[in-house]
């Protein structure tokens, strides 16, 4: 009986992909922290946005099995809604309600919260739905992150100042484009391999440069550069094989840079908040990655 329990829980959270759940609030932390110093921040609204952000991450990744289900049962078929364990009505029923509260918890932070939200619901449904399989697919997912970068601001977001908005806008493009490079990945077809690997890698790196660059002309905290080299050592190591012109592992690099979303987020916290915000930011690692051992990310 309790292993039938246990089991039947694991097939929720292989459902949901718990371990990368933990990448959501550190793109919450990194759009407050653009906005709200450390001296004005409210933990209270802190924790709401990224309960919220958590909802609307599970949704996503819900209606992601939902909607690939007959692709799945071909290609995955042990995963929990091609194998029957988890029934598509229960699937569906998580997802709803998920963003249903999402969606309630950013009405009672704010209008302009609630807003986003809304905004970012539809990207997520239109990504799952329709957009994920053709051209515009990195597009999209890039800009459900961007969207949740901007969430985090949300409940300040019309009473900032330029300076503000300006290192919001940079985190924000800065994770689309990374998320791109992901997507562009993780989509990667079988003889067609090194060319996504290609563009991704280039993307990724373009990533690095322009964080750097902007990060000196935003006149960020320095040490945002200790985070952004350590972002920057994980990438190498994650695309040494590609490097070396070996064979690379794909699924492997996705999950790495999937998990690395918070390493990237950890590199402007630090830039506003402080190297402590930014190191405790990076902690969501520790979990992410004991969880993706058992528990698969893509």
């Amino acid at each position: 009986m309790q292993h039938n329990v246990s089991q039947r829980l694991k097939e929720y959270l292989l459902l949901i992909r718990l371990p990368n759940v933990f990448t959501t609030p550190s793109n919450i932390l990194t759009g407050y922290f653009a906005a709200v110093t450390v001296a004005e921040a409210d933990s209270v609204h802190l924790f709401a946005l990224m309960v919220s952000s958590g909802l609307l991450y599970i949704a996503g990744i819900v209606l992601n099995d939902y909607f690939d289900i007959e692709i799945d049962k071909r290609e995955r078929p042990s995963r929990p809604l091609p194998s029957g364990n988890i029934s598509k009505g229960h699937a569906l029923a998580i997802a709803l309600i998920a963003l249903l509260i999402a969606n309630t918890i950013a009405l009672v932070l704010s209008p302009i919260s609630l807003a986003v939200s809304l905004a970012l619901t539809l990207a997520i449904i239109a990504y799952n739905y329709r957009l994920k399989h053709g051209l515009s697919g990195p597009f999209a997912m890039g800009a459900t992150r961007f969207l949740n970068v901007i969430f985090g601001a949300s409940p300040v977001l019309l009473y900032i100042n330029n300076h503000s908005y300006a290192i919001l806008g940079a985190a924000a493009a800065s994770l689309f484009l990374y998320i791109m490079a992901i997507t562009i990945l993780s989509k990667k077809e079988a003889g067609n391999e090194r060319p996504n690997s290609t563009m991704a890698l280039l993307m990724v790196f373009g990533v690095i440069s322009a964080v750097a660059a902007l990060g000196l002309f935003l006149q960020l905290q320095w040490a945002f550069i200790l985070n952004l080299s350590i972002f920057a050592a994980v990438m190498i190591v994650t695309f040494k094989q590609h490097l070396m012109k070996e064979s690379p592992s794909v699924q492997k690099a996705v999950r790495n840079m999937v998990i690395s979303i918070i390493i990237l987020d950890s590199v402007f916290v630090t830039g506003t908040a402080g190297l402590p915000y930014g190191l405790a930011t990076m902690l969501l690692i520790a979990p992410a990655v004991v969880l993706a051992k058992k528990l698969y990310v893509t």
